[in-house]
């Protein structure tokens, strides 16, 4: 299983993936791997095709029908899990959105895969996030 943030997601849904970021989704696809993101991914990923693209409304719920598509198994972080981020947001100075994904993978036992290279350069020393 490995967590997915919200960067490399939308890269699937805008953009052909390569790489790292592609091998992981044909994995989940084919049914090798399982992808989990906290249910943030849901907001994150909504509000970024709303403000930071230029898709028109039908392409836009397009885009978000893939995301649905994907079945990326959500979670709702407990209090237990909320703790963790707030200390991880803190420690690596990074916003309690990217550490939901920290404290979920750590829960897990699981492996993060972004595609934002400064939340992965800060959070590193972790050593459970891969950037594709």
């Amino acid at each position: 299983m490995r967590v997915v943030d919200a960067s490399i997601v939308l890269r699937w849904l805008l953009k052909a993936p390569a790489g790292p970021s592609a091998r992981a989704l044909a994995d989940h696809v084919s049914g090798t791997d399982m992808l989990a993101a906290p249910e943030l991914i849901h907001y994150e990923i909504a509000n970024a095709l709303a403000t930071k693209t230029n898709l028109g409304d039908a392409a836009l719920l397009e885009a978000y029908s893939y995301l649905l598509d994907l079945d990326i198994e959500t979670y709702s972080l407990g209090p237990e899990e909320l703790r963790s981020a707030i200390k991880l947001a803190r420690g690596f100075g990074i916003t309690a959105y990217d550490a939901s994904y920290l404290a979920l993978a750590v829960a897990l036992g699981a492996r993060v895969l972004t595609g934002d290279a400064r939340f992965a350069r800060r959070a590193a020393s972790l050593k459970v996030i891969d950037l594709a």
